[in-house]
């Protein structure tokens, strides 16, 4: 190990220690670097040896370092102070909200494909939520995964189903000029998923026919 390394690694095993106040502090400060052209949205934890886990020094540091855009997949269950302290912050940095998981992701178990006017409720419960969680950082987009298949029903059902909830989610998130983007996830790191590909959620966005349905 050179010596550049060596104590680059002391540095922040000490400030370890210490909580993620002293390991920011450890590290030493320099100008602010020119912003990035793109909107590279950095997400918690993509650099917790600097800032640990607080969304705070994140956000302070990703400014610094050029970054001007930010996502949080977990901003809706944050408590309400830490997410307008974030959006505050946020506007006074510049830096743009992105997605964040707009309601509760059914990984193992069907929920909008299977019809439910339980779970669809629940859906739209989460999705008014989500609304008053927008206004507080700043967002325009939230993410929306339709969850688990329903294995004993066939597929164009639990579309008919799927799109009835969007439609009813889009009348919420219209009003607010906000959008929900449907992610479709691949079948080998989320196995059992209704939406997996892009011209499936394609088909359920035109089906839906609403400026706050899209695709991620």
């Amino acid at each position: 190990m050179n010596r550049r390394t060596f104590v680059k690694s002391s540095l922040a095993a000490s400030a370890a220690l210490a909580g993620p106040a002293a390991l920011s502090a450890s590290i030493p400060s320099s100008e602010a670097e020119e912003p990035f052209k793109m909107k590279f949205a950095t997400h918690l934890g993509m650099f917790k040896e600097h800032t640990g886990g607080d969304p705070v020094l994140h956000l302070e540091f990703i400014h610094d370092k050029g970054f001007r855009a930010f996502e949080d997949n977990g901003m809706k269950d944050r408590e309400e102070g830490v997410q307008r302290k974030m959006g505050k912050l946020m506007e006074q940095l510049g830096i743009e909200m992105g997605v964040f998981v707009a309601h509760k992701i059914y990984w193992n178990e069907p929920n909008l494909a299977n019809g439910d006017k339980n779970l669809r409720e629940e859906f739209l419960y989460h999705i008014n939520e989500s609304v008053e969680v927008a206004k507080r950082v700043n967002a325009r987009w939230m993410t929306v995964v339709p969850g688990h298949l329903d294995l004993r029903q066939e597929i164009g059902y639990q579309t008919a189903h799927v799109v009835e909830s969007l439609k009813q989610a889009s009348a919420i998130l219209e009003p607010h000029g906000l959008t929900m983007v449907l992610e479709p996830l691949n079948f080998y790191n989320h196995p059992g998923l209704f939406l997996t590909k892009a011209a499936q959620a394609y088909q359920i966005c035109q089906a839906v026919d609403s400026p706050a349905c899209k695709i991620l």
